[in-house]
């Protein structure tokens, strides 16, 4: 079904109230679960990485040493840069996705959208979007404004990693921090800003730069939260935080630029200024394009009519 208005789309942050099995601890449960089998994970990946780096001939306390720098020694370049720094945080989505099920309190899809899970073609024409607004005007900034090392980072394999492993990277935190957490949020507070905000300062405070930094972070957060709010989902927001980790990662990977703790105002203003204009579009493009505004299916229908079904089974 369709509707020719994303107005008509379910609220994105209480929609997991739509759904009769879920309660407002079980997100609680979700987070505590999902942390369980996202420590097993990063022990299994940790095991992964030891047993590559033996192979490249690091030690043990060379690999330990590489994981311990912060974002001043931060490694998306390497084969065993990229699968740690990127893939402990793409680890996040198996981690919810399990520990959702487990919980079974809505499905999965519910994180992704309020119009029935996640739509390629509207993440696309953001992604698009997103270039347009964020990644040529960035990648200019950084050329004329950023430090030209000319030393290539990265390894072969390391590009083919990084370039697989960070878009899903931006995906998973775009699941836990505007999917998750938002929504949890949302479920608890009618009023809408609150969650954004919250979200937002969970966001910042899971990047450990320095306080310019830390308020450019909380900047984008914002703006990601209002994209997921406005479009009813998480493909605005994926194709933004896409966008500006992949320009930072290309540059530095091929020696424009660094990862760095320490942020300018010049980052700032530029990250507020196109990060806003984006979200100015995208409010356009849902309200007036027409954009956002396709429901693929009624999940909360078909999940509630499962679970009603099954309950009558076990009543018999």
């Amino acid at each position: 079904m369709e509707s020719k208005n994303n107005s008509n789309v379910r609220n994105y942050l209480t929609y997991p109230k739509q759904f009769s099995p879920y309660t407002w601890y079980k997100p609680i449960l979700v987070t505590l679960i999902g942390i369980g089998f996202l420590l097993v994970f990063f022990i299994v990946l940790t095991i992964i990485g030891l047993v590559f780096a033996a192979n490249q001939g690091y030690s043990s306390k060379e690999f330990f040493e590489s994981m311990s720098g912060g974002y001043d020694g931060f490694d998306a370049y390497s084969p065993i840069g990229a699968l740690m720094s990127l893939g402990s945080v793409v680890a996040f989505i198996p981690a919810l996705m399990i520990a959702n099920r487990l919980i079974n309190s809505r499905p999965f899809s519910s994180y992704s959208s309020s119009r029935g899970g996640f739509n390629f073609v509207e993440f696309f024409k953001s992604l698009a979007a997103a270039i347009v607004f964020l990644g040529i005007p960035l990648t200019v900034y950084s050329l004329l404004t950023e430090v030209h090392t000319g030393i290539n980072k990265f390894t072969a394999l390391g590009f083919i990693i990084c370039t697989i492993l960070a878009p899903l990277q931006c995906v998973a935190e775009e699941y836990v921090f505007r999917g998750h957490l938002m929504q949890m949020f949302g479920s608890w507070i009618k009023i809408p800003v609150i969650p954004i905000i919250l979200q937002t300062i969970c966001f910042a405070l899971a990047h450990p730069y320095n306080i310019v930094g830390v308020i450019s972070v909380a900047i984008l957060g914002l703006i990601l939260g209002f994209c997921a709010y406005f479009t009813k989902g998480l493909e605005a927001s994926s194709a933004l935080h896409i966008v500006n980790n992949m320009v930072a990662f290309y540059l530095t990977g091929f020696g424009i630029g660094k990862v760095s703790t320490d942020v300018d105002y010049g980052s700032l203003i530029f990250v507020t200024v196109c990060g806003g204009l984006y979200l100015a579009f995208m409010i356009f493009a849902s309200k007036k394009l027409g954009w956002f505004s396709k429901v693929k299916k009624d999940d909360a229908a078909e999940f509630n009519t499962k679970i009603e079904a099954r309950n009558q089974a076990k009543a018999k």
